[in-house]
C-alpha cells in the first residue's frame, strides 16, 4: 500500500520543530536532572567528609581535654602561689620597716637624758611615750626625730611633770609619721653615705 500524505509540507516542517523542541527540552531538563543528582551526590560525600573530620577534632579535642584541664589548675595554682609570694613580701617589708624605724628610734634617743617608756607603731604612725629631764631635751629629740631619712614629722601629744626618785622629770607622748618609701630596701643614701 501506498501512503500519500495530504498534510502540507510545512505543516509537517512545524510538527517536527515543535516535536523536535520538546524532546530538546525534554533532554535539556534530564541533563539539568542528573547534574543535580552529581552535584547532590558530591555534596553529600563532602558533608559526610566533613562530618568525619568533626567527628575526629572532637575525639581530639576529649583526648587533650585532660591536659588542658590540668593547664587551667596549673594556671589557678600559679595564680595563687603569686598572691602568697606577694603577701609574704609585703609582710617582710613591713618587718624590715618595724625594724628599721625602732633601730633608727634608738640611735637617736639620748640615753643619758631621755627614756621611752612605750611604743606603737601602726602602718606609718609610731606613737611613743617616755620621761626626759626637760622640756629642752623633748624639744631637741623631736628636731632629731624630724632630721631623720626615716620620720616626716613629731607632733608632741602632751607633756606633764612626773616626779622619778625623788627629782622632777618631764613625761612626755609624741605621734610621729613614719616615712613609708615603699620600705626602703637599704638604709638611706644619706646613712650609706656617712659609713
Amino acid at each position: 500500500m501506498i501512503h500519500i500524505n495530504l498534510l502540507p509540507v510545512k505543516q509537517i516542517k512545524k510538527k517536527i520543530q515543535a516535536r523536535n523542541r520538546i524532546f530538546g527540552l525534554g533532554i535539556t531538563f534530564l541533563a539539568v536532572l542528573a547534574l543535580l543528582g552529581v552535584v547532590g551526590l558530591v555534596l553529600g560525600f563532602k558533608v559526610g567528609d566533613l562530618k568525619a573530620d568533626i567527628s575526629g577534632l572532637q575525639k581530639e579535642k576529649a583526648k587533650y581535654q585532660t591536659t588542658i584541664n590540668q593547664i587551667e589548675q596549673l594556671q589557678k595554682d600559679q595564680s595563687l602561689l603569686e598572691t602568697k609570694l606577694n603577701t609574704i613580701s609585703q609582710l617582710k617589708k613591713g618587718s624590715q620597716l618595724s625594724v628599721r624605724v625602732m633601730d633608727e628610734l634608738a640611735t637617736l634617743t639620748p640615753a643619758s637624758r631621755l627614756w621611752l617608756s612605750s611604743m606603737s607603731f601602726n602602718g606609718t604612725i609610731l606613737r611613743i611615750s617616755g620621761i626626759a629631764l626637760d622640756n629642752a631635751t623633748i624639744a631637741d629629740y623631736m628636731e632629731t626625730i624630724i632630721s631623720s631619712p626615716y620620720f616626716a614629722t613629731a607632733e608632741l601629744s602632751g607633756t606633764s611633770t612626773t616626779a622619778v626618785q625623788g627629782r622632777q622629770l618631764k613625761s612626755f607622748s609624741l605621734t610621729i609619721k613614719v616615712i613609708n618609701a615603699d620600705y626602703q630596701q637599704g638604709p638611706p643614701e644619706e646613712e650609706q653615705a656617712k659609713k
